[in-house]
């Protein structure tokens, strides 16, 4: 899986503080990204032309969102160098336009899927590899306005996650879009950083810990300081690099840094956030049978339809 933060020091370390009891028992986790603003558009409507008069609109209204998409409408010349309609593969067919590709498809949903797509790889990936989470059992979505074509500007996923053995349950909460979870008072002065990172709550103290896994550290400082170090119990990844590792394993020389077994546990967990989101409503999973149990509208957007000629 493409989250190189798995393979670095730091979040190695972050995984070892927590293994080693440094703040007890986890029951709460706030993760955040600052994404997408400033990366990609999300909250828009398709560029098209008016299909009326546009005094119809008079940009204002219920209606001026279809009015906005006009500015964008217009006829691009697909590049000499893009396969467009290999580019869209299973989904259905589209005007070419800049404004979906190149890397804007993440925030369109016949494409992509949104922020949490884009950045829970690098985010929700520590925690849970630290506490071991299996699939939730239940989710819920909420958002800005969000229009079935882009993605909401922000959104905010509630997950909770079941016992593991000894290990108590798990409440999991994901910002976007410059949404951001309270900050703790152990900081005191200092702000989050609002590019993203992650806070564990635990009944001994805090981790708070930036995206990537990068700089983990203990809350309160006091607790950092005293706990020192945690035993190394994990490999450590040649270099921290991420993709020649991935060489080496399929080469058969080292292990892979993040395997197919835990990369599709986590993937899964991320759009099953979208999938909420989708439905409009909150979610119960039954991950073992990959079954939504109370909306049956629901199970339709944990597949999709091909377009026509492709399968």
């Amino acid at each position: 899986m493409g989250n190189q933060g798995h393979s670095f020091d730091d979040a190695r370390s972050m995984v070892e503080y927590i293994q080693a009891g440094s703040i007890g028992e986890v029951r709460e986790i706030h993760v955040w990204t600052n994404r997408p603003l400033g990366y990609w558009p999300q909250g828009v409507s398709r560029p098209e032309p008016l299909k009326e008069s546009a005094d119809a609109f008079r940009w204002k209204g219920r209606r001026a969102g279809a009015g906005l998409a006009v500015p964008r409408a217009g006829s691009f010349v697909i590049p000499e160098t893009l396969a467009w309609n290999l580019f869209l593969g299973v989904a259905p067919a589209v005007e070419y336009h800049p404004i979906y590709h190149p890397f804007n498809w993440r925030g369109w949903v016949d494409w992509g899927v949104g922020a949490i797509g884009d950045m829970g790889a690098h985010l929700i990936d520590h925690s849970m590899w630290a506490l071991n989470l299996d699939l939730p059992t239940s989710v819920e979505t909420i958002s800005t306005g969000f229009n079935g074509v882009s993605y909401p500007l922000s959104t905010q996923i509630f997950y909770e996650f079941p016992a593991r053995g000894p290990l108590p349950p798990v409440k999991l909460t994901w910002y976007d879009g410059g949404l951001l979870p309270s900050k703790p008072e152990e900081l005191g002065e200092e702000d989050l950083n609002k590019e993203g990172g992650a806070l564990l709550i635990g009944s001994k103290g805090k981790l708070l810990h930036d995206t990537y896994g990068l700089k983990p550290r203990l809350l309160p400082k006091s607790l950092h300081d005293c706990f020192g170090k945690p035993p190394q119990t994990l490999p450590r990844i040649e270099k921290e690099d991420h993709e020649m590792n991935w060489v080496g394993a399929a080469k058969g020389k080292v292990e892979s840094s993040c395997p197919f077994e835990y990369a599709a546990r986590l993937t899964e967990v991320m759009l099953l956030g979208v999938l909420a989101l989708r439905a409009g409503r909150k979610i119960y999973y039954d991950g073992a049978n990959m079954r939504v149990t109370n909306l049956r509208h629901a199970d339709h957007y944990l597949q999709r339809e091909y377009r026509q000629g492709w399968a």
